[in-house]
């Protein structure tokens, strides 16, 4: 898919990239391409074309419930849990033992200065079946 405004487009990523909304500044991630989206269409930006696989999946992630199993953030601001966010469907899948050990990989992971943390195997093949 192409950018009918694609000047408008890069100007929208520089702006979010820096910013800390969506993940740390300076770091690409899917809620930061979710932003640039956002914006780039309400200023008046368009597509031609078809969606590529990355968009389609980018459309498919913003209408799952993502969160965690407490409710309360997990990397940003004071109540902050470092828990694993994941999709409702995927959560619930999980029994407690299971979700603390991807927490757990998480939140060493995050401490390490990781942005992404691969889920332990047997969870991470549990966890898809749900999306």
């Amino acid at each position: 898919m192409a950018y009918t405004k694609p000047s408008l487009r890069e100007g929208i990523k520089k702006k979010v990239m820096a910013g800390t909304k969506g993940g740390k500044a300076g770091q690409w991630s899917a809620r930061k391409a979710q932003l640039v989206a956002q914006e780039y269409k309400s200023k008046g930006g368009g597509y031609s074309g078809g969606k590529t696989s990355g968009q389609k999946s980018l459309s498919k992630w913003g209408k799952e419930d993502w969160g965690t199993k407490s409710g309360k953030p997990s990397t940003q601001g004071k109540k902050a849990t470092g828990e694993r966010y994941l999709p409702k469907k995927a959560r619930d899948s999980l029994s407690s033992k299971e979700y603390s050990a991807t927490s757990r990989k998480k939140k060493a992971d995050t401490a390490k200065g990781k942005q992404f943390s691969k889920q332990p195997k047997k969870i991470a093949t549990k966890t898809a079946r749900s999306r």
